[in-house]
């Protein structure tokens, strides 16, 4: 039988805040993973605040000086009193830090505590089960974010991140973030960075689906995890793609059956099947699911094995929660980017979705998408860190070849442009206007030439 452990340490709490009384320039290391709202009792929450506030102030945080900051605490005992009883009863600040963390502990265990309770209570109650479920994993998940991590460094340690992110990069560890692997939409974008939330717009044909599904298997390929939510299109749809796309066979000939007939081809898909069956590309192609299921299983696969990316197509296919009380459509897609946007940051990865342009975009005499063309675009345009817009003018000879604008109307840690890169439909690809080859940007081998290390640079600085 497990011992329980009390979800409460008054001992330590004093501790801490005896030691603080003692020592003042603790209070930076401490007060940097201590919240006043750890403190079980609101009269010590009161008085570290108290006492964090003398010390940004340069005052020594005594008895006296607290008192005369504040004469009652909120239970209404008297301050001096009750300050001087805590300096008295601990004599040393020796034990300060570690009095400290189990302070945290014991928060992080009381509100554990809670969310069993929530946990119940919403068990017990009536409602959608799958519904339910993503709320109990949203609770649980929000634990975490109670990290003893410093809410505020210094430079030098910011610094210190900086220089890690630059040797890990140089030693072919770490990229910057995802990249297409079309060097003239790369160098607009510079890359899709984790937490980004990414919108590919454009009316049905333009390639939103190529695009997303080809980054999707880019990442996959290069060794990290993708998942593809594919609302529309079926998993065995989206193989085949991947397939001629990776193969440079065409869509046709594998449909047919042809292919079995052509040697050289065969050679192309079993070299491109080897090459995609090893790489971490995950589908869910189930239809009518609600937003917070969407997230639910994503959660799952992220914990399952680290994900790198999340592609969703598309947009305006997400089911309507049967207990979502926004009656509005458009409003309710807005919400659905905010919380993708709040998706990605939680699990700290790009995440793309395709949204689809109202069809009006095709009667005027412009027909280039504008952002006003997007669903609920204020919304949308506030949350993504990325917008790209795709339009094809299918009555044009440039666009019946396949000549595809892409616009880059936002990009938040780059300048907004524009590119023309070549759909292949029949290879379900995209590629640099200029080539013919699909351009397959590859990143160069770190130099086997001793240099200076990152680190070593930044260690000579400080």
């Amino acid at each position: 039988m497990h011992a329980e452990r009390p979800l409460v340490a008054m001992e330590a709490e004093h501790g801490v805040l005896g030691a603080l009384m003692h020592k003042p320039e603790s209070s930076e290391d401490i007060g940097a993973f201590l919240d006043s709202a750890d403190f079980s009792n609101e009269d010590n929450g009161a008085l570290y605040a108290m006492i964090l506030g003398c010390h940004s102030k340069k005052v020594r945080p005594d008895s006296i000086t607290l008192a005369d900051i504040r004469p009652e605490l909120p239970s209404g005992e008297l301050t001096i009193v009750y300050a001087s009883d805590i300096m008295r009863n601990v004599p040393s600040a020796a034990n300060g830090a570690h009095y400290a963390r189990i302070v945290v502990e014991r928060a992080k265990a009381r509100r554990l505590y809670e969310v069993g309770q929530s946990l119940m209570e919403l068990a017990m109650s009536t409602g959608n089960i799958p519904e339910q479920v993503s709320k109990a994993q949203a609770m649980v998940l929000e634990l975490n974010a109670h990290e003893e991590t410093p809410d505020v460094v210094t430079m030098k340690h910011a610094l210190g991140y900086v220089f890690d992110d630059i040797q890990d990069r140089a030693d072919g560890k770490q990229f910057m973030g995802e990249d297409f692997g079309l060097a003239d939409l790369d160098g607009i974008v510079k890359s899709l960075r984790p937490g980004n939330l990414v919108i590919i717009a454009g009316r049905p044909g333009t390639g939103k689906t190529v695009l997303g599904t080809g980054l999707a298997d880019r990442v996959g390929k290069r060794g990290g995890g993708s998942l593809v939510f594919s609302l529309e299109m079926p998993t065995k749809e989206l193989a085949k793609r991947s397939l001629a796309a990776e193969s440079g066979v065409s869509q046709n000939i594998i449909e047919s059956g042809e292919v079995v007939n052509n040697p050289e081809a065969m050679t192309k898909l079993t070299c491109a099947v080897a090459k995609l069956s090893s790489a971490d590309i995950r589908i869910c192609d189930k239809g009518a699911l609600t937003f917070s299921r969407i997230c639910s299983i994503a959660r799952f696969e992220n914990r399952a094995k680290k994900l790198d990316l999340i592609v969703v197509d598309y947009l305006s296919l997400i089911a309507t929660d049967p207990n979502s009380k926004i009656q509005n459509r458009n409003l309710e897609l807005g919400s659905y980017t905010r919380g993708f946007k709040a998706l990605a940051k939680e699990l700290g990865i790009p995440v793309v979705v395709l949204a689809q342009l109202n069809r009006g975009i095709e009667s005027r005499t412009d027909p280039k998408p504008k952002m006003s063309d997007l669903r609920d675009s204020g919304e949308i345009e506030n949350d993504a860190d990325v917008i790209i817009m795709e339009h094809r003018d299918k009555d044009s000879e440039h666009g019946r070849n396949g000549l595809t604008e892409v616009d880059v109307v936002k990009v938040r840690h780059a300048s907004p442009n524009n590119c023309i890169l070549q759909f292949q439909g029949e290879h379900a690809r995209f590629v640099s206007a200029v080539r013919t080859e699909y351009d397959q940007v590859s990143r160069p081998e770190p130099e086997k030439t001793q240099r200076r290390s990152a680190r070593a640079s930044l260690k000579e600085v400080f």
